[in-house]
C-alpha cells in the first residue's frame, strides 16, 4: 500500500461517520432545541474567517502583496474567506429562520471559548495546538482532516419537507462544494504529503489523524444529541464503516444554486420556517 493510502481511507471512514450522523438526525422529526443547538453550534464554527478580517490579517496580506506575498496566495485567502463567510451567512439565517433568535457573530464569538455547547470545539483547538508543538508532522497531522471535507452537509443533501428542510439541504451542496474546492485548491500541497516519507511517519500521523478525528466524531454526535449510540461512535472511529470517497462529495454537490437565489428564497419564506422535522 503506498504512502498515504492508510491516511485517506481512515479519513474517508470518518467522513462517512459524520454524515451518517446528520442524516439520521433528520431522519425523523425532533424537538426545536435540538436542531436549535445543531444549528448554533455549526454557526459558531463558522466565525473564524468573520474574526480573522476584523482583526485585519487580510488587511496585512494585501499589504503584503507584491512585497513578499505571492499573488496567488491572497487569490486563495480570499476565496477561503468567500466561501467560509457563505456558510456562517446561510446557516445564521436558518438559525434565525426557525428559532426567531437574532444571530451576532460577535456574541458568538465569545461563547465559543466559554459556553458549554463548545465544549468539542475547544478539545479540537487544544489537541492541534499540542501537537503544533511537537512536530511539523504533528501540526500537518492535525490540520489534514480538521473540515471533514463538508462530510455533515453530505448527510443533509437531498432532504425534503418544507421550507426548512429544502433551504438546508442547498446550504449542504453549497458547503460540500465549497469544502471540496478547498481541497482541490490544496490538492497534494498539504504540508503533510511532503512529510509522509516512511512507514513510520505515517503511523504517527494516522495516531494523530484517528485521535483528532475521533474527538470531532463524537462532537458531531453531541450537536445533534447524539442520534447514534455510543457503540456505533465507537465502531465508527475504529474503521467500522465504508469509507466515503471524494469523488461520491463531488457527485453530491452537482446543481449547487449560488449564495443570491438562495438568499432571495430564504427571505421569501414564511418565518418561522416551515417543517417537517422540528416538533414545535
Amino acid at each position: 500500500m503506498a504512502l498515504m493510502d492508510k491516511i485517506e481511507d481512515t479519513c474517508a471512514r470518518f467522513r462517512a461517520g459524520e454524515a451518517e450522523i446528520s442524516r439520521t438526525f433528520y431522519s425523523k422529526p425532533r424537538p426545536l432545541e435540538q436542531h436549535v443547538l445543531a444549528l448554533r453550534i455549526q454557526v459558531a464554527r463558522e466565525v473564524r474567517n468573520l474574526r480573522e478580517i476584523s482583526l485585519g490579517e487580510l488587511t496585512e496580506m494585501v499589504d503584503r502583496t507584491d512585497h513578499g506575498l505571492p499573488r496567488e496566495d491572497l487569490v486563495h485567502e480570499l476565496a477561503e474567506h468567500y466561501f467560509e463567510i457563505r456558510h456562517y451567512a446561510t446557516l445564521a439565517y436558518l438559525l434565525e429562520g426557525i428559532s426567531g433568535e437574532r444571530v451576532d457573530w460577535k456574541e458568538l464569538n465569545v461563547q465559543r471559548d466559554t459556553a458549554e455547547w463548545t465544549q468539542y470545539g475547544r478539545k479540537e483547538r487544544d489537541c492541534r495546538a499540542k501537537w503544533a508543538k511537537i512536530s511539523p508532522l504533528h501540526e500537518s497531522a492535525g490540520s489534514f482532516n480538521s473540515g471533514g471535507a463538508g462530510s455533515v452537509a453530505f448527510g443533509v443533501i437531498g432532504l425534503k419537507g418544507g421550507d426548512y428542510e429544502e433551504l438546508l439541504a442547498e446550504v449542504g451542496k453549497i458547503i460540500l462544494h465549497d469544502e471540496m474546492a478547498h481541497g482541490d485548491v490544496l490538492g497534494n500541497r498539504h504540508p503533510l504529503y511532503n512529510l509522509v516519507k516512511t512507514d513510520e511517519d505515517e503511523n504517527k500521523a494516522l495516531e494523530v489523524i484517528r485521535e483528532y478525528s475521533t474527538i470531532r466524531v463524537h462532537g458531531r454526535n453531541y450537536q445533534y444529541g447524539n442520534p447514534l449510540p455510543k457503540e456505533r461512535i465507537e465502531a465508527i472511529a475504529w474503521g467500522g464503516i465504508e469509507p466515503l470517497d471524494r469523488e461520491a462529495l463531488k457527485m453530491a454537490y452537482t446543481g449547487a444554486m449560488d449564495e443570491v437565489e438562495w438568499f432571495e428564497r430564504y427571505h421569501a419564506a414564511s418565518k418561522p420556517l416551515y417543517s417537517t422535522t422540528i416538533k414545535r
